[in-house]
């Protein structure tokens, strides 16, 4: 595998995204969340808890930023290639398959973190209750980094496997693991990369004062080196596995041949 290759990928993408309609997406995508607190903040005033405020941000920015920035960009990866019919001169040259497929991954990681990045800081503007802002805001940015790998390598893994289906099956995953799943008290959810997104949170904000289930599941359970590691370690893991599946398939169109 090429590094070379890898970088030249990822600048094309990067350079690729920036179009007024992409863009446009992306920015809506960022002012979401500081949309939505806003609303709330006018509507809860001063009954809105620091554990509450950063339980909706954490919701908000890591997870649903991420998932649908890394959904769009993350798993069509290789399906696009081939609805454009550019797949067959990219596999063949420098770094192969393996450099395409991490080129493209490291720019839907970058677009998407760049989008939560700015939304976490607007929505710091609305986070009244919380004493720490800055506190607050570098936790917030460190999650959201791990969410774009390890959710990135995950989708990418998806869109090589089911590739004509890689939507629908990456939202399937996305309701039923993370999002249901994800929020059962029960030792499935270890699985599940929200899991440990928790356990960071847990680790570095007090989340003491949730109301009612929401407490039991910021609960401080492994030290967040173990969370962060076991993120890496997938994502990793996530990334090869793709790469593999990717070199022993041959993906030809049929009006190809």
């Amino acid at each position: 595998m090429d590094v070379r290759a890898t970088l030249a990928v990822f600048r094309f993408e990067f350079r690729r995204a920036l179009t007024p309609v992409r863009l446009a997406f992306w920015l809506g995508l960022a002012c979401f969340p500081p949309a939505l607190m806003a609303l709330i903040q006018y509507q809860a005033g001063p009954s809105l808890s620091a554990s509450l405020v950063t339980f909706i941000l954490f919701v908000l920015i890591p997870e649903v930023v991420c998932l649908m920035g890394l959904l769009l960009w993350a798993t069509p990866a290789i399906h696009a290639e081939l609805e454009g019919r550019t797949w067959s001169y990219l596999a063949i040259r420098s770094g192969g398959k393996g450099s395409v497929l991490l080129g493209k991954y490291l720019a839907a990681v970058v677009w998407t973190a760049l989008a939560a990045w700015l939304a976490i800081s607007v929505s710091m503007l609305f986070a009244a209750p919380m004493g720490n802002i800055l506190r607050l805001w570098t936790v917030l940015t460190v999650l959201v980094l791990f969410s774009s790998l390890a959710y990135g390598a995950l989708y990418v893994l998806l869109g090589v496997v089911f590739l004509r289906r890689a939507m629908m099956i990456t939202v399937g995953y996305t309701l039923i693991f993370e999002m249901l799943v994800g929020f059962i008290p029960a030792i499935i959810n270890q699985f599940t990369v929200q899991y440990h997104l928790r356990g960071m949170l847990a680790r570095w904000l007090p989340m003491d004062n949730l109301p009612g289930i929401w407490g039991g599941l910021f609960q401080r359970t492994a030290p967040a080196g173990q969370h962060i590691f076991i993120l890496l370690a997938a994502t990793v893991g996530l990334l090869t596995v793709a790469v593999a599946i990717l070199h022993r398939r041959e993906l030809v169109r049929a009006d190809d041949n």
